[in-house]
């Protein structure tokens, strides 16, 4: 599923910086105007009384049925990278740029619908060539969003970094596959050289056995599973490794 990023200067109503989200410290407790995007801030949100974080993952928990605790922490993850890299993702592919979207310019909300949704206002980016450009999407993902998403997450619920890296492996292998139109069959090698960037090292690698997928084409496979089979009707993903040790697609009785 491909995710757009809202515009908070079009629509103000309830945007936070996403680093209240990783535990940051906003700088000396107070937001510029530029960052404030026409909205307004409690204070609770700027000393950070309130944990956001754990809110989310209640609501996702809730959704879910009552899953335990890092199954939620996964499917929240991974949705986060999803919304997170969808957006660069199409412009890479329509533009060949990918917008700038540090941590403190990244705003999100709770809407009704949604588990979360990201917005920015444009700023400037980068123009270059597919592999530079995925390169520079990959590092600036993990540094400025995923790695300290990731830290939170794991400061409270006992799940491991390797599955982490696996979700945004599979998110932004995904992305990729839903714009092989744009792309090409060049795709594949665009995806490999992602895996192959230092933080997405070991999620995931291309599996070309015969039948694999239902197609002869190589298909990705992460290193990991993300817990969606512990969810009540839920089941196994098609870059799941449990299928290929053998385990039934079929959902999870419970």
């Amino acid at each position: 599923m491909f995710f757009r990023l809202a515009d908070p200067a079009a629509d103000p109503a309830d945007w936070q910086p996403v680093r209240l989200l990783y535990g940051g410290q906003l700088d000396g407790g107070q937001l510029d105007g530029g960052q404030l995007d026409g909205g307004q801030l409690d204070g609770g949100q700027l000393d950070g009384g309130q944990d956001h974080l754990d809110e989310l993952l209640a609501s996702v928990r809730a959704a879910l049925g009552g899953c335990e605790p890092r199954v939620a922490a996964s499917m929240f993850f991974q949705g986060y990278a999803s919304r997170l890299l969808s957006p660069p993702l199409a412009c890479l592919a329509a533009n060949g740029c990918i917008p700038g979207m540090s941590a403190d310019r990244l705003r999100w909300r709770h809407p009704d619908d949604q588990m979360i949704e990201l917005g920015l206002t444009a700023d400037g980016g980068w123009v270059g060539s597919d592999r530079r450009l995925i390169e520079q999407l990959v590092a600036a993902a993990f540094e400025e969003h995923l790695q300290p998403l990731a830290d939170a997450l794991r400061r409270r619920v006992r799940i491991a970094a390797g599955l982490l890296t696996g979700n945004a492996a599979s998110a932004l292998v995904s992305g990729l596959a839903l714009l092989a139109g744009r792309l090409g069959p060049g795709w594949r090698s665009l995806a490999a050289h992602a895996l192959a960037q230092p933080a997405l090292r070991g999620g995931g690698s291309w599996d070309g056995s015969p039948g694999r997928g239902g197609g002869q084409e190589p298909v990705f496979v992460r290193r990991s599973c993300c817990l969606y089979y512990r969810v009540a009707g839920g089941g196994l993903c098609a870059d799941c490794p449990l299928a290929a040790r053998g385990v039934p697609r079929e959902p999870d009785s419970r």
